[in-house]
Formats: C-alpha cells, structure tokens, sequence
C-alpha cells in the first residue's frame, strides 16, 4: 500500500478511536503509528542500497519489489501481540493506541498486499526463517505461493 493510502487509512482509524471516547492525544498517537510504522521501509532501503539516493528511488524500491532483504522490524504481528499484552497488563492506554494503530496498519497492508507477497508474510519469524530473503517473500509473477 502507498505512503497516502496509509495516510489516508488513519483517518477511518480515527473516526473510530472518537466514536469510542478516546481522548485526542489517543486518537493522534494511534493514527501517527498507523502511518509511522513505515519508517522500517527507510531501514530496509538505506541497507540494500548502502545510502540515500532520493526520494523518488527510496519509492520505486520499495513500491517495484527492487529489494533483496526484507527485515521489515515493525511490520511483524509478533509485536502487536506482545505489545497488546503489554499494554493491557499495565493498563497503559497510550502504549495500547500504539499497538491499535499498527495493528491497523498490518491489517491494511495484509488486505492489499495478499496478491504479492506469500502467505505469513506479516511474521517476523516468517521472514527470518527464509533468511529475510525477498525472492522467497514475494509472490511470483503469476501469484505463486509455496
């Protein structure tokens, strides 16, 4: 999914955090987190390519499947139960919206990127057991899924 449908997915997540009676500071951390989780991609690129080459090569080399490592730290369901454990234990509601807004996130980007990456994709532990490696990651061009 593209950095302005993430944008734009917050704003559901939004509206929703306010029709429960979250607080505006909740409402804010969970849509930011929704959109900020993101920033792994920045890790993943500035790896393979070995530093910044732009705003336009960062987009077409995450958005063509350009690279060969996916580490992806934050996109990983392992967090989101984790975290949600967390934070429910300790009864901390800011942590809790963190979690909420990835876990939107997650939810979004496994709805739309079904048709190209494989089957667990959104586990760490999936990626790290192929190696982090993208040819075993993403789907083939005729939706291959082993």
């Amino acid at each position: 999914m593209k950095a302005s449908r993430h944008v734009a997915a917050a704003i559901p997540l939004a509206a929703l955090l306010y029709a429960t009676g979250r607080s505006p500071l909740e409402i804010a951390v969970a849509a930011s987190a929704s959109v900020l989780i993101d920033v792994d991609h920045l890790a993943d690129y500035l790896l393979f390519r070995g530093g910044w080459y732009g705003l336009r090569d960062f987009f077409q080399s995450c958005n063509e499947a350009r690279l060969n490592r996916l580490y992806l730290v934050l996109h990983a369901w392992e967090w989101i139960l984790l975290g949600g454990v967390a934070a429910l234990a300790a009864g901390a509601a800011l942590p809790g919206m963190v979690v909420c807004g990835m876990a939107w996130h997650l939810a979004f980007d496994a709805i739309g990127n079904r048709g190209v990456v494989r089957p667990g994709f959104y586990w760490f532990c999936r990626r790290a057991r192929v190696g982090f490696d993208a040819s075993r990651l993403y789907r083939g061009p005729s939706g291959d899924s082993p």
